[in-house]
């Protein structure tokens, strides 16, 4: 492109460039291969595309702007490639494709590193948004808040200093491994760090862009805060508030099964409310639809809701957490065809049949999380169909958890609870409720909780 000469002037040169990202986010809504390397270079497009009309006339910018020009061309090339679907003798060539965008990906990362200090030093422009802060136009108010612009890059040495060298582990999965560490940099943040393993997840590389890039960004009192996150060599680390998940995940307290979880100020399991008391576990459920309800406001799809990825804090509220195979999508309530990713007990089998996700997607995933929450059972062994049933058949008691043992009134309430659940787990994700309704139903059952512990104090 002549454009992108030593002649062009940074006008030209931002138009061309914009006039490519609209070209390349086109083409990567069709795409039939590679669709999650595509869906992560059109949210890095998105943000540059955001940041070009604010750039300075400076030399430097042009100098950018026609390498970043150069890399558009060939990503563009890459996926309008990745039209077509696989057959036995293109899946040597779509993986080659997806090494490719993975390695203009990452160039693009560096392109926007360079647009951002440009952007930040140049003293001019709308400093509220820069380039490395995810926004969508579609999103509604609030889902974005102000505070820093990026997550920290901390280093591996910095991360093995908070740490005393992956000294205090807190848990171990087959796809990380969670340490607890403080950092050294004058703040003495107290902090969870999750190591990644390349053996345990296909795309590591991908789940650090998910966290860094739709996680940082978003605000609310019941999902997890990130703090930094390192990326050298083989290593890919994700560091969060360690207050965060100070007393665990909810799976720990609802299964059996002991695991190696450090909770806040040495307390054992048997002195953990959600233990308990059904009053926890309800507001643990309301605290976590609710972290869920604003996702979806905000365009953004979980695709992993767990037990395991709803951590408690040290006042036992539940934090949302496990965003490394999160979507953003174009617009609230739209569906994404995509690959199929999330754990196995808790995917909506519509989703996996049709490899297309959406808001119900979640829903479904939810509503696996309340039947293991009454149930006390882990949804890998659990007879959903006759779990289900019971609950149709009014007959709840008869598969809840013996403890904490619920009066006949906490029963009325748990069985709006198990009702909400029923209608989370239809076949048809059309039929299933939007998690604003769940969100009002648990409330509901929560206040119904409150009402009788008050009348019979």
């Amino acid at each position: 492109m002549d454009v992108l000469g030593n002649t062009a002037s940074v006008a030209q040169l931002v138009g061309t460039v914009g006039r490519l990202i609209s070209k390349i986010i086109d083409a990567a809504r069709t795409a039939r291969q590679n669709k999650r390397e595509c869906e992560y270079l059109t949210v890095r497009l998105s943000v540059i595309g955001e940041v070009l009309p604010r750039l300075p006339q400076r030399a430097e910018v042009k100098r950018s702007l026609t390498e970043l020009g150069k890399t558009l061309g060939e990503a563009h090339q890459l996926v309008l490639a990745c039209q077509n679907w696989s057959t036995a003798r293109q899946l040597i060539v779509a993986r080659r494709h997806a090494d490719s965008l993975k390695e203009v990906n990452g160039r693009i990362d560096s392109h926007i590193g360079l647009l951002n200090l440009v952007f930040t030093t140049s003293g001019s422009g709308d400093q509220t948004r820069p380039p490395n802060h995810i926004h969508t136009d579609a999103a509604s108010p609030g889902c974005y808040l102000g505070g820093p612009a990026a997550p920290v890059r901390l280093t591996w040495a910095q991360i093995a200093a908070a740490t005393d060298y992956f000294a205090d582990e807190l848990s171990r999965r087959s796809s990380e491994v969670l340490y607890k560490g403080r950092l050294r940099d004058g703040t003495e943040t107290e902090v969870a760090v999750k190591v990644l393993s390349k053996n345990g997840r296909q795309d590591v590389e991908g789940a650090v862009v998910a966290e860094v890039e739709i996680l940082f960004p978003l605000r609310h009192p019941h999902i997890v805060r990130l703090v930094g996150w390192c990326s050298e060599e083989q290593d890919r680390i994700i560091v969060y508030h360690h207050e965060h998940m100070s007393n665990g995940t909810l799976r720990d307290h609802l299964l059996r099964v002991r695991v190696r979880a450090r909770l806040r100020g040495g307390s054992s399991f048997s002195s953990s409310p959600v233990r308990s008391t059904w009053k926890a576990r309800v507001e643990v459920l309301l605290g976590a639809s609710r972290a869920i309800e604003h996702l979806h406001r905000c365009g953004v799809i979980h695709r992993n809701v767990t037990s395991f990825n709803i951590l408690l804090d040290g006042s036992w509220a539940p934090r949302l957490s496990g965003f490394g195979q999160a979507i953003l999508l174009a617009a609230p309530g739209d569906q994404v065809d995509t690959e199929v990713v999330g754990t196995p007990a808790y995917v909506d089998p519509e989703y996996r049949r049709t490899e297309c996700v959406s808001a119900a997607s979640d829903v479904y995933s939810f509503g696996v999380v309340i039947l293991e929450t009454l149930t006390g059972e882990d949804p890998a062994t659990m007879q959903m169909d006759s779990v289900l049933l019971a609950i149709r058949n009014r007959k709840l008691r008869d598969v809840m958890v013996r403890r904490p043992a619920a009066t006949p009134r906490q029963l009325e309430a748990l069985e709006l609870v198990a009702h909400t659940a029923e209608c989370c787990l239809f076949s048809d994700g059309n039929d299933r409720p939007a998690m604003s309704n769940v969100v009002a139903n648990l409330a509901r059952a929560l206040t119904i909780i409150n009402t009788k512990q008050s009348a019979i104090s």
